[in-house]
This record gives structure tokens, C-alpha cells and sequence, in this order.
């Protein structure tokens, strides 16, 4: 999914967890790219069902709206704290390192800007490994 200016999370001035903590409310939709990713993706795949002398069963949505997986359905969500070049667009530097509290650190999901709707585990490794090189580094100079 590309990012949007639909896709933000805020926190609910009126909920409130059983802490009495506010909680995030997220505002989410799909762009006209992934919609239109999926109206090709069920023509395409129909077409290959029916060159291989398969029979279609299900109806194939045209507009790519009824195709796409509703929100929350695909368990790989990520995004939130977003990791950037400048502290004024972004939540992480670039070893996932908050700006504003120097010591602490975000190796989930949170970082990314946008995904795939493939599993993120590998690439959430994968940046895991490289903010605890820059940690090791930086403990090894003192900075922490």
C-alpha cells in the first residue's frame, strides 16, 4: 500500500482504555492504487484460469473495490511511528532510534512507511539487527 494522507492514527479525546489511558483512534482506506491493483489482479487471474481451460466460480469484480480485503482483515499492519531523515516528518531516525528520547528504540513494525502485503517479519529482523549494531557501536563510545 502506498502511504496517504487518509491513513493516520490520533488519539481519541472521548475513549479511554480501563487505565483511563486515551487510546489511538485510526482513520484508514485504501488508495486508488491498491484498488485498482485488485480489479487487475482478479482479471488477470481469471484470464490465467481460463487459458488453462480452468472454469471461473466466482464472480471477479471489475472496479477492484469488493476484491480488496477490508481493513484490519491482513494481520500485517505497520506503520504508526514512522522512521525518516528529518525529526519533523518523521518518529525514528534511520537504526529506528526515537528523536526525542535518544534511548529508546521501535524494532517492530512501527517504522515502515508503507509494506507489501507480504510478511514484514523478515525486514522487521532484518532493521532489528541493524539498530542493535548502532546500539552496540554507540555503547561502545560511551553515548548510552
Amino acid at each position: 500500500m502506498i502511504p496517504n494522507e487518509d491513513c493516520y492514527c490520533e488519539i481519541d479525546r472521548e475513549i479511554k482504555d480501563k487505565w483511563g489511558i486515551p487510546v489511538l483512534k485510526f482513520h484508514w482506506k485504501w488508495g486508488e492504487s491498491e484498488i485498482r491493483q485488485a480489479a487487475h489482479l482478479q482479471k488477470t487471474f481469471a484470464e490465467v484460469v481460463t487459458e488453462m481451460g480452468g472454469t471461473v466460480t466466482t464472480e471477479i469484480d471489475p472496479s477492484g473495490k469488493q476484491a480488496i480485503y477490508k481493513p484490519g482483515r491482513t494481520i500485517h499492519e505497520v506503520g504508526g511511528a514512522i522512521m525518516g531523515a528529518d525529526r519533523n516528518q518523521s518518529v525514528t531516525n534511520r537504526h529506528s532510534q526515537t528523536w526525542d528520547v535518544p534511548n529508546l528504540f521501535i524494532t517492530d513494525g512501527a517504522p515502515f512507511c508503507s509494506n507489501a502485503d507480504k510478511n514484514p517479519t523478515l525486514t522487521i529482523m532484518a532493521l532489528a539487527w541493524r539498530s542493535a549494531d548502532f546500539m552496540m557501536e554507540e555503547m561502545k563510545k560511551g553515548s548510552f
